[in-house]
């Protein structure tokens, strides 16, 4: 499992649960990929090696592929249109050319293909890529979530994501959360799990990739008034504790509070030096403190509640609940340490 930044040897890591689809041929190469992304032309780089096409891939809607070519290689696709991608090298050199502007991504930079505009890559040999796709609609409702506005046309999103930087850093942690999600062996995860999983990757991708409805929003560092902060974070308390047992997100609460998720996050930083996130977090443990103490220790288990309970990854939910109360899970269940 991924526990550090994606680094070249991780790539043998990567989804490495899943079956792998393999083929040295370039037609079988670019039909495969075709039918997961888009249809594209693809054609061996002039540098040496030799094709060796290894996929590794979620699936479609909100995925999480590794992609690797083992040489060099040019792509020519249509333009997306129905989904968003960002494109992580593990190591090695991509070039996004879209028109005039090109885009050297590298595994401190991210690329982003544009939604409605053709484009072109260039591969180098020893480029293998973790790539996150996003249905239009899907990222495009959780943009109007997080800033609380009407899409103007389609959501725009810079070509280039700084993953160095601290919304970078976060966008990278969400994909670990992701990839450990998808990567458990027979790993089965809540639906509740599952959106929130989703929730945050989609929102740090937001927050860590420019785009034209954050300008124009001018909301990164969005001023909200201290009497109004004051008061908006006393009611976002007053609705965790009342609907801790809901399965809730931070979009659900901006929503009921009428706020948009990036007013909320903005006024609970300022507040309480926190995030909507983990303050969600915390009332989530405490919700699964109160089950694991009600709980028969001989019929209920651990992994159950803490799925119940929205957590995706059974070992960060232990150890977030030890930080949390002092004591494991396990202890708490039978009754030791409550």
């Amino acid at each position: 499992m991924l526990s550090q930044p994606l680094a070249s040897p991780a790539s043998t890591r990567v989804l490495d649960q899943l079956p792998t689809l393999a083929t040295a041929d370039l037609h079988e190469a670019r039909e495969k990929i075709g039918t997961l992304f888009c249809p594209h032309k693809l054609q061996k780089g002039a540098s040496q090696g030799t094709l060796k096409m290894n996929l590794r891939s979620t699936g479609a809607g909100i995925g999480l592929h590794l992609l690797d070519y083992g040489a060099s290689v040019k792509i020519s696709p249509e333009a997306l249109k129905t989904f968003y991608m960002v494109q992580i090298p593990l190591s090695g050199r991509a070039d996004l050319q879209i028109g005039r502007q090109q885009v050297v991504s590298t595994p401190q930079i991210a690329s982003v293909p544009p939604i409605d505009a053709e484009f072109s890559m260039n591969w180098e040999k020893n480029t293998p890529q973790v790539i996150l796709t996003a249905p239009r609609a899907a990222l495009e409702s959780a943009a109007q979530s997080l800033y609380g506005a009407q899409i103007d046309g389609s959501l725009r999103l810079a070509p280039s994501m700084d993953l160095s930087s601290a919304e970078g850093q976060a966008f990278m942690r969400s994909i670990f959360e992701l990839h450990d999600m998808h990567n458990e062996k027979n790993g089965r995860h809540s639906d509740y799990a599952r959106r929130l999983q989703h929730e945050l990757v989609l929102a740090r991708w937001l927050m860590a990739n420019r785009s034209n409805l954050a300008q124009s929003m001018e909301q990164w560092n969005a001023p909200t008034a201290n009497g109004y902060s004051s008061r908006l974070v006393q009611e976002f308390l007053t609705l965790l504790r009342a609907h801790s047992a809901e399965d809730l997100t931070v979009s659900d609460m901006a929503e009921a509070l009428g706020v948009a998720a990036r007013t909320l996050q903005v006024a609970v930083a300022r507040e309480l030096n926190s995030t909507p996130s983990a303050q969600l977090r915390k009332v989530r443990l405490e919700r699964a403190r109160d089950l694991l103490i009600a709980a028969d220790p001989q019929s209920a288990n651990v992994s159950q509640i803490a799925q119940d309970c929205g957590f995706a990854h059974l070992g960060r939910f232990a150890q977030s609940y030890k930080h949390q109360f002092g004591v494991s899970p396990s202890a708490t269940l039978r009754g030791k340490g409550n």
